[in-house]
Formats: structure tokens, C-alpha cells, sequence
């Protein structure tokens, strides 16, 4: 991954276990052919198609004796003192030891919703390029406000996307589109002038974020057995990894070190110390 960034501090990330190098502007153009004041290197990052991945996650539930209801609207969910009732609409009643609800910005009355928000965020697809494109087909991420991130594809297409806005609603969101659109695909131009940025497919949607930046993993204050994960904004993959972990070990009676970074509530120290001081410290 090349992250496009002012800051040289490669020796932090070493102490975390991240393998990254820095890139001057010389070297920067050199590799990558981009023209910026500097980026920093990093590598063991992986690309996931998420519909086989999904599909092999439902696989290997399965396998483990899982069951699924589809399609189901879960009406109503109530806890008791050992079980989890969910009511659905023209459905079972399903019961369950716990219920995790993970469905993203659309949340339950029931979730606090204080620090959450819904970002509209845009995308673009490039037709199939008949150059060859950056090293390494690396991903790439400015970290510029509003950022500009892209990736290759195995067609050879370039994907780039960004440009947030704040949700008001869908039909100001997908209004947007066009215009969006033409921005990033300038930018790119701008960041890659060999290559062809006519965008043939282009898209939007929205994600849930916090003020933090850190998402909220953990039981529903007041709702025993129900537990949510949501908020995990541009950083999906990494938080997904870290509630699996922290749903898995608490499910089983454990405590998980972690858990109290993402809980509800007062117990998360972080946003304790942003909420006082108006910024994440060190």
C-alpha cells in the first residue's frame, strides 16, 4: 500500500510490528510515477472479493451446524434472563443465548446513537487501461481532506473514491453523483496524467462513523445478551477483525483485553478523554 503523506516516521510503525519505508519525492516519482512531497510504504496488505468471502464465511457456518433465516425482519428483540427473543415479521420467533447485531448504519432504537453519523461517500471504475499501471498494484490513499484512495483490479480498471459528504438523504446523495464523479475523476488525472480516467461505472453509498473514529463493540446498556458492532467508518477490514475476536471470546465467558477501548458506555477511557479535551490524545 502507498500511503501519500507529510510525515516521516517510520520508527513508530516498526515498534508496532508494521513494515513500512519512507519514500522522499525523488524516489516517490521514481517508482510510482506520483508527484507528491513524500509517502510512506507499507506491505502485507491483502485485496478481498467480498461477495466469495462472504460466501465462504456462510459456508463455514454451515459446516458448524449454523442456521439462517432469509429473508427475515426482525421486529422486535427482547432479553431475559437467560435468552434472547427476536420477533420477526411474518416469521418465526427465533431465541437465542445472544443476539449481535451488526447492521451497519441502519441502527435499532435500541443502540445509542449519540456519537454515531452516516457518511455518503462516492466511487468511480475506469475502463480496462491499455498501459501498465503503478508497481505492484499497489493500493493507494492520500491522506489529503477530503481524501482520494485507489486500487487496481485484475482487468486492469483503476477504482478511486472519496470525496464525503455528510448524509441528508438518499436523493441528495445520489444527486451528487455526476459532479462527484467528474472531481475525482480530475484528481486522478491530476495524481496519474498517462492514464485514461473516463469513468465507466461510477457509484455511492453511505457508512457509519463516531466521532472518535473508533468503533462501538460490545452489549447494549440495558440489553442483556444483545450485543452491536457498528461504526467502523473507512476502516472496516481492521475493526471487523478486532469485534470478531472481542465477540468470539466474550460469547464464551472471557474477557477479551480489548473489549473496554470499544464498549458502550463510560467504560470507554478514549472517548472519556476526546469528550473532555475536544481531541484523541496521544
Amino acid at each position: 500500500m502507498v500511503l501519500v503523506s507529510y510525515a516521516r516516521r517510520p520508527r513508530p510503525r516498526r515498534g508496532a510490528g508494521i513494515r513500512a519505508i519512507y519514500l522522499p519525492p525523488a524516489v516517490l516519482k521514481e517508482k510510482f510515477g506520483i508527484a507528491r512531497k513524500g509517502a510512506i510504504l507499507s506491505h502485507d496488505n491483502i485485496a478481498l472479493d467480498p461477495r466469495k468471502l462472504t460466501a465462504g464465511f456462510l459456508g463455514k457456518a454451515l459446516e458448524k451446524k449454523a442456521r439462517f433465516y432469509t429473508p427475515v425482519e426482525v421486529t422486535a428483540l427482547a432479553s431475559g434472563t437467560s435468552s434472547v427473543v427476536a420477533e420477526t415479521k411474518g416469521g418465526p420467533t427465533i431465541t437465542a443465548k445472544q443476539v449481535v447485531l451488526t447492521t451497519g448504519y441502519e441502527l435499532l432504537d435500541m443502540v445509542p446513537a449519540d456519537t454515531h453519523s452516516i457518511i455518503s461517500t462516492y466511487a468511480m471504475a475506469t475502463k480496462p487501461q491499455k498501459g501498465r499501471l503503478w508497481p505492484g498494484a499497489a493500493f493507494i490513499w492520500e491522506a489529503s481532506d477530503p481524501y482520494l484512495y485507489m486500487r487496481a483490479t485484475v482487468d486492469g480498471r483503476v477504482i478511486c473514491g472519496g470525496e464525503d459528504e455528510d448524509f441528508v438523504d438518499e436523493e441528495t446523495r445520489d444527486g451528487l453523483l455526476a459532479t462527484k464523479t467528474r472531481t475525482i475523476a480530475t484528481k486522478l488525472k491530476r495524481l496519474f496524467p498517462d492514464l485514461d480516467t473516463t469513468a465507466e461505472f461510477a457509484w455511492t453509498g453511505c457508512f457509519g462513523t463516531t466521532t472518535t473514529g473508533l468503533p462501538y463493540i460490545g452489549e447494549l446498556p440495558g440489553h442483556p445478551g444483545i450485543f452491536a458492532v457498528l461504526g467502523f467508518g473507512g476502516n472496516g477490514i481492521t475493526f471487523s477483525q478486532i469485534a470478531s475476536e472481542i465477540m468470539a471470546t466474550t460469547i464464551a465467558g472471557r474477557k477479551d483485553t480489548d473489549a473496554k477501548l470499544f464498549a458502550f458506555g463510560p467504560t470507554n477511557m478514549v472517548r472519556k478523554l476526546v469528550d473532555l479535551t475536544g481531541k484523541l490524545l496521544p
